[in-house]
């Protein structure tokens, strides 16, 4: 079963799992020397195998931009390619010390690129903090003559570590140790609002991070530390946050979007585990066999509940949804629940939900109709943990009623007391 979901230590089970998944020990910090200045960029650029790549498109890069500095829109790279030979086309060999510049309308497509050379196996990547704005702010002068060098050949293996595929993605959500972060925003993550598409939502166990919070009002990026520290406080509550030791995912909507920028980021605040998922949210949702879960709130639980109003009146499971309570017994009792939940509690709900489902829901298609789960309230996770156990067990359209019994109170919902 899935009990693993429910458990503090991987215990053995880790030693099945293949080895990406698996955790690397605790140590202090380490920083690469990724994010450079205009000032050093300068002092640099003239060395022999130095390159500069600027990921902005042909206009951009036509009206201004460093000095000997190739053209390489991140746009029109797409992952499934071969990158190293896309950056053997364009003269790099992966020995060279390369800079991506951007600016602040592209600083996503440039850490997209950024992304691409660590995939491709480039040796020496950074990345200009501050992008092409901070070189004119630094008072040096731009080009507007179109570089290039002789084709290549790329030298370096592809480092398979720094990309996540649909599949390792399946394969992750719920997993101790393992986080898959949603860079798209939270109002996506969480679905939207009532009757939003039944593709909205997010990847189970998924958690939502705007990474541009940690970008400064000049577009430079905030000091590593300190990102990493802003990143440690990530979690579905304030007292279970994320291990920045262990091992993470994240995805945008697709290539050269948030998440890439969340890679960048996090590479920069010494995660020494992340990879990112260039097909992002787009391919998950694309792939219909694959499970989704939104964030419903009580007014709309309300609705839909009084949708069906004999079932609502006389507290009996609802015949359009599976609607399950993960309290424990006694609380599901007094003070009571929400009217049509039944109780099954998480800590029993892996090893029981197929009995339950036969009781109350006999013969229940699970790619088609949804589960709704819900516990005491938004600092109660258990309920996000039983969709993911559900979706495990073959259910694709999850909902995760968060705001849980708290909410519902707080729209002056119906609570009744049942023996059941």
């Amino acid at each position: 079963m899935l009990a693993f979901l429910l458990a503090v230590s991987t215990g053995p089970l880790e030693a099945q799992w293949p080895p990406w998944l698996k955790k690397t020990p605790s140590r202090p910090p380490h920083y690469p020397e990724i994010a450079v200045t205009a000032e050093w960029l300068a002092a640099h650029a003239s060395q022999p195998g130095f390159v500069v790549l600027d990921a902005r498109g042909p206009s951009s890069y036509l009206a201004g931009h460093v000095p000997s500095a190739i053209s390489l829109p991140a746009d029109s790279l797409a992952p499934e390619a071969d990158p190293g030979g896309l950056f053997g086309l364009r003269g790099l060999s992966g020995e060279e010390r390369v800079v991506v510049c951007a600016d602040s309308a592209s600083i996503e497509d440039g850490a997209y690129l950024f992304w691409l050379l660590e995939t491709a196996g480039a040796r020496d990547v950074r990345f200009l903090d501050g992008g092409f704005e901070s070189w004119l702010r630094s008072g040096r002068p731009a080009e507007t003559i179109s570089a290039a060098r002789e084709s290549a050949r790329w030298t370096e293996r592809p480092d398979a570590s720094r990309r996540a595929t649909k599949e390792q993605v399946t394969a992750a959500y719920g997993l101790p140790g393992m986080e898959i972060v949603d860079a798209r925003g939270e109002q996506e993550w969480e679905g939207g609002p009532a009757g939003a598409k039944a593709s909205a939502g997010h990847i189970p166990h998924s958690l939502p991070y705007d990474f541009r919070q940690m970008i400064l009002a000049d577009g430079t990026f905030r000091a590593p530390s300190e990102m990493r520290a802003m990143f440690s406080r990530l979690g579905p509550r304030p007292s279970d946050l994320v291990d920045i030791d262990g091992r993470f995912i994240v995805h945008g909507r697709g290539p050269s979007d948030a998440g890439a920028l969340g890679y960048l980021a996090l590479r920069m605040a010494g995660v020494d585990s992340v990879r990112y998922d260039p097909g992002g949210w787009d391919e998950w949702v694309a792939d219909t066999t694959l499970p989704v879960v939104r964030i419903p709130r009580a007014e709309e639980l309300q609705d839909r509940l009084r949708s069906e109003p004999f079932r609502f009146a006389a507290d009996k499971p609802p015949a359009g949804f599976v609607f399950f309570d993960v309290r424990f017994r006694l609380d599901f009792q007094a003070p009571g629940h929400i009217p049509g939940a039944v109780n099954l509690a998480s800590n029993v709900f892996g090893d029981s939900l197929d009995v339950y489902l036969a009781r109350h829901w006999p013969g229940v298609d699970r790619a088609r109709v949804p589960m709704v789960v819900y516990c005491y309230g938004p600092d109660c996770i258990r309920s996000r943990i039983c969709t993911t156990i559900a979706a495990r067990q073959g259910f694709r359209r999850l909902e995760w009623f968060r705001g849980g019994l708290e909410e519902w109170r707080a729209l002056g919902g119906e609570i009744v007391g049942s023996e059941r």
